[in-house]
C-alpha cells in the first residue's frame, strides 16, 4: 500500500486535504448512470449515526444508527407534555401535589417564590423526612421513552445521614419515606448517582463523576441544575445539564426498569441513622414530565381506551363493566329503594360509573340538602395496580315515577358532580397548604341542563321532564387516583312522604 504524504491529484490516486485527512466520495451514478466513488454495495458505503452524548462526563462516547423502516420512512418521536410546574407561589395548588410530613418536630417543606424548600426550619434532626408530588400518574412501559426534567438546587454540599431523591416514583407512607417503586435521582453521602426501583429492589449507578471519568461529580451550593431522566424497556439514563452522567441497563428478571406502569413526579428528603452532618435543604424550582414516542391522531383518552378497554374496570381492579348491580341469567337486577346521604354512600346505592337509582322518598333526604346518588373511586396506583386517571367528557341521566308520589307539591332535583375528593363525605375538607396530606375536598359542577321536574301526585311510570338528559364536558374532568367521582342531587320544594322515584345514569369517560 502506498503512503501517502501530500495526495495527489492523477488518476487512479488518493488525495487528502490540508489537515491530511484522506478525501473519500461516498457511493453515487452520475446523470449518465456511471458508478462514481463506488457502487452503493461497495466497501465505501457510508453509515449514518446520531451522537447521543460526546463522553464529556463519563469519557465514552455514545452514538446510535437512526431506524429506518423497509419503506425508507425514518423513525422519529416528538415531546408529549404530560405535567409540568413552576414553583414560583406561596401556596400549595392541593388539588395537584400532595405533601406528608413525619411526626414529632416534624420537617417542614414551604413554597415560596423562588421554589419549594424541602427542609425550610434547617433541621439536622435523626429519623424525619417528608414528601411531595404528583396525584397524577403517568403512564410508563414499552419502547417509549418517558422523560422527567426537575430543577433543583442544594445549600450544601452532601453530607452524613442526609438523603434527597427526586424523579418518577411511589412514595414511602411512613417515615422515612423511601421510594417504592420507580426511577430517581438519589443525593446522599456518596455524592450523586441515579437509582432504578424495581418494587423495593434497587439498583444505582456509580456516583457520577466529575469530567471523562476523572473524579466525583460537584455541584456549586445554591446553583439550580436541571436534572433529566429518561426511561425506557432497555435502560434508564441521568442526564444534569444536558450531560450524561449515568446509565443502568434494565435489571435482569423484569422487562422495565420499575414494577409500575404508571408514576407519579415525587421529591423526598429524608434524615436517618444519626443527625445530619450540615443543615442541607434542596429548592426546586420546576419539573416536566414529557412521553416521546408513538404519535397519535387520537386523544389520549381514545388511545387509553383502545389500550385499557372502554367502559370497564382497569387491569388489578373491579373487572367488567363498571355498572350498578348484580348480572343474573343475562339481565342487571334492579336496585333497592334507598335513601340518599350526605356523608356517604348508602347501602344500595350504585359505587360505579353507571346504572340505576331507586331513590326512597319516605323519611329521605330533605329539601336543600346535597345527597350522594352514586359514588365511585377511582383504583390508587402502586406497583401492582395502574395509576391511571380518570377522564370524564361526560354523563347521561333520565329518571321517572317508579311509585306513585303521594302528597306534597311539585318538586325538582337540582344535579351536581362532585370530584377530587378523598372520602365519601360531602364535608370533607381541604388539607391546608404544606400540611401532613389527610383528606381533599370535592369539586363541583353543576348540571343545569339535567335538572328534574315532577309535578304534584305524579303518576307510575311517567318520565320526570328534564331540559336535557345529557350533558357534555367541553374541558373534560380528570379524577387522580385514589380520588371519587359522585352524583349529587339536592331537592326544592316540598319533598313527598311516599313513593319511588327511579333513574339510570352513565357517565362518559376514558383512562388516561
Amino acid at each position: 500500500m502506498a503512503i501517502l504524504e501530500t495526495g495527489s491529484s492523477a488518476t487512479g490516486a488518493a488525495n487528502v486535504d490540508a489537515n491530511f485527512n484522506l478525501m473519500t466520495n461516498s457511493p453515487g451514478y452520475t446523470s449518465g448512470g456511471v458508478a462514481v466513488g463506488g457502487t452503493d454495495t461497495a466497501a465505501g458505503a457510508v453509515t449514518f449515526f446520531s451522537e447521543i452524548d460526546a463522553g464529556t462526563k463519563n469519557a465514552i462516547r455514545e452514538t446510535l444508527a437512526p431506524e429506518t423502516d423497509k419503506d425508507y420512512r425514518l423513525r422519529v418521536a416528538h415531546d408529549n407534555m404530560m405535567d409540568q410546574e413552576l414553583f414560583n407561589y406561596t401556596a400549595q395548588n392541593t388539588g395537584k401535589h400532595t405533601y406528608t410530613t413525619s411526626g414529632g418536630t416534624p420537617m417542614v417543606a414551604s413554597i415560596g417564590v423562588t421554589g419549594m424548600n424541602t427542609n425550610s426550619t434547617s433541621l439536622q434532626t435523626t429519623t424525619i423526612g417528608n414528601t411531595f408530588g404528583t396525584h397524577a400518574m403517568f403512564p410508563v412501559g414499552g419502547t417509549q421513552t418517558v422523560a422527567c426534567e426537575t430543577s433543583i438546587s442544594f445549600s450544601a454540599q452532601p453530607n452524613a445521614n442526609t438523603i434527597v431523591d427526586f424523579g418518577l416514583f411511589q412514595r414511602g407512607t411512613s417515615t422515612a419515606f423511601a421510594p417504592l417503586d420507580g426511577v430517581h435521582f438519589r443525593v446522599n453521602s456518596s455524592g450523586v448517582f441515579g437509582v432504578v426501583n424495581a418494587g423495593g429492589v434497587e439498583t444505582s449507578t456509580a456516583v457520577f463523576p466529575n469530567a471523562l471519568g476523572i473524579g466525583t461529580y460537584t455541584y456549586t451550593n445554591n446553583n439550580t441544575n436541571r436534572f433529566l431522566i429518561q426511561v425506557n424497556n432497555v435502560s434508564t439514563s441521568f442526564w444534569i445539564n444536558n450531560f450524561k452522567y449515568g446509565e443502568i441497563a434494565t435489571p435482569a428478571g423484569v422487562n422495565f426498569p420499575c414494577k409500575s406502569t404508571a408514576l407519579p413526579w415525587s421529591v423526598r428528603h429524608a434524615i436517618v441513622g444519626g443527625s445530619a452532618g450540615a443543615v442541607f435543604t434542596a429548592i426546586v424550582s420546576d419539573y416536566k414530565v414529557f412521553i416521546r414516542g408513538s404519535q397519535y391522531a387520537d386523544a389520549l383518552g381514545d388511545v387509553g381506551n383502545r389500550v385499557y378497554g372502554s367502559y370497564q374496570g382497569l387491569s388489578s381492579g373491579t373487572m367488567g363493566q363498571l355498572v350498578a348491580g348484580t348480572v343474573t341469567s343475562g339481565s342487571l337486577v334492579k336496585p333497592t329503594a334507598a335513601v340518599p346521604l350526605n356523608a356517604s354512600l348508602a347501602a344500595n346505592l350504585p359505587s360505579s360509573l353507571g346504572g340505576r337509582i331507586w331513590e326512597q322518598l319516605a323519611s329521605g333526604l330533605a329539601a336543600n340538602v346535597d345527597g350522594i346518588f352514586a359514588s365511585y373511586t377511582v383504583p390508587a396506583g402502586s406497583s401492582t395496580v395502574p395509576g391511571r386517571r380518570l377522564k370524564l367528557n361526560g354523563i347521561k341521566l333520565s329518571g321517572f315515577v317508579s311509585t306513585v308520589v303521594v302528597g306534597g307539591t311539585a318538586m325538582q332535583t337540582e344535579w351536581s358532580i362532585a370530584f377530587g375528593h378523598t372520602a365519601d363525605s360531602l364535608a370533607t375538607t381541604e388539607t391546608g397548604s404544606m400540611v401532613t396530606a389527610t383528606t381533599k375536598a370535592p369539586r363541583r359542577i353543576a348540571l343545569p341542563e339535567l335538572t328534574t321536574l315532577m309535578a304534584v301526585t305524579q303518576a307510575a311510570s311517567t318520565l320526570l321532564v328534564q331540559p336535557a338528559y345529557s350533558a357534555t364536558f367541553l374541558n373534560p374532568i380528570y379524577v387522580n387516583p385514589g380520588e371519587r367521582i359522585a352524583l349529587i342531587g339536592q331537592k326544592t320544594g316540598t319533598v313527598p312522604t311516599t313513593g319511588v322515584l327511579s333513574y339510570t345514569y352513565q357517565f362518559d369517560y376514558a383512562w388516561e
